[in-house]
């Protein structure tokens, strides 16, 4: 065998636990022994058993009374117990039995029998033991597989909630909202055309310090990690993980993967918001300019219709005053063909004034054109 099982003896008689030795010496097993029930109990805290082997008439303390505390101690509960004894009445063996003992040896000691018996003990705790390891793995691996399975829950629910946000103060509260989920605190922070950046946090605003960490942190790589601390940094924004599970190395693993893909989303997010920022910028422009234009055409308008009548009165007061002056008809002809002149050159400024409308109409044709 690659390794000796190690079994205490507990006996009062000296010669009883020799010819334990003697045998289990002889299947290659290490052998320590005790002369009392308390003296076994303050062995088996200092060393590691893998069967008690115990006579049930002991002074004091009985065996009985071994292994009931043995069994009430999580760390020696699942060693295997065997007593041996002389009184073999079947409310003895009851006794034995609901104290959880694994077999019941008659005395006098058969040792071929009983050799049989220890090895049979010893290699089915063993294997219930791998059976154990392997069912604790596989409740670890299933553990695990619910945990992922929510934390991608949560990833996907950010995923749908995100796409609804329009300004980036909607976008950090659906974050917070999703990292506190996974049990973790985090800062916000984009960064504008300019490189300047805009923070947020759940209380408010980022303290000028954090806000100054997280953009030099951006020179760094992808993940930057200080203490409990990860900065995740991409070109438009940075995210800031202030509570990581450093002591758990499977889930700030975990975390890392699940923070990558939350980070992507947020990327593709504040693409959006900066797009359409800016196009709701441009539109406003086209709306200023169009009703700029408006306003432009209707006074133009106004006013040529204003200069024309100024005019025509002005040539029916003049006919009527060239009445009273008494001029000759040449005269009156002169005067008023300069009038004539002056009301020609005012409605072809009009004209002029129609031709330059109709050029700023086409400029916003086409600033719509380009916005749409």
């Amino acid at each position: 065998m690659t390794q000796k099982e190690t079994i205490l003896a507990v006996d009062k008689n000296e010669e009883v636990l020799a010819l334990y030795r003697q045998h289990a010496k002889e299947q290659g097993y290490k052998t320590i022994f005790a002369h009392s029930a308390e003296e076994a109990l303050t062995m088996l805290e200092q060393v590691k058993v893998d069967l008690v082997i115990s006579e049930v008439l002991l002074p004091e303390l009985d065996g009985y009374e071994l292994c009931r505390q043995l069994k009430a101690n999580p760390q020696t509960s699942k060693i295997p117990f065997v007593f041996v004894s002389e009184m073999t009445e079947l409310e003895e063996l009851i006794v034995g039995y609901s104290l959880g003992a694994d077999e019941y040896i008659t005395k006098p000691v058969v040792y071929d029998q009983f050799i049989l018996k220890i090895q049979h003990i010893l290699r089915v705790n063993k294997k219930n033991e791998e059976v154990q390891q392997q069912l604790d793995n596989y409740y670890k691996t299933a553990m695990q597989a619910m945990t992922y399975s929510s934390e991608i829950g949560i990833i996907l629910e950010f995923y749908k909630v995100c796409i609804s946000a329009r300004s980036f103060r909607e976008l950090a509260n659906y974050i917070f909202m999703s990292v506190k989920q996974l049990d973790l605190k985090c800062s916000f922070q984009v960064y504008d055309n300019n490189n300047k950046p805009i923070g947020f946090t759940e209380q408010g605003e980022l303290p000028p310090l954090e806000m100054e960490i997280m953009s030099l942190a951006r020179g760094q790589s992808r993940f930057y990690d200080f203490g409990v601390r990860t900065i995740v940094s991409y070109e438009n924004f940075s995210l800031l993980i202030k509570n990581m599970p450093i002591d758990d190395t499977d889930k700030y693993g975990r975390l890392k993967d699940i923070l990558g893909t939350l980070c992507d989303a947020i990327s593709s997010r504040v693409d959006y918001i900066f797009a359409n920022d800016s196009l709701m910028q441009k539109q406003e422009v086209v709306e200023s300019v169009s009703i700029t234009m408006m306003d432009v055409d209707s006074s133009f308008k106004k006013l040529q219709k204003q200069n024309v009548a100024a005019i025509e009165d002005m040539l029916e007061e003049l006919e009527e005053a060239l009445l009273i002056l008494g001029l000759t008809e040449h005269q009156e002809e002169n005067i008023l063909s300069i009038a004539q002149n002056c009301l020609g050159k005012t409605h072809q400024a009009f004209c002029h004034g129609v031709e330059i409308n109709s050029k700023l109409e086409e400029l916003h044709k086409r600033l719509v054109t380009i916005i749409d």
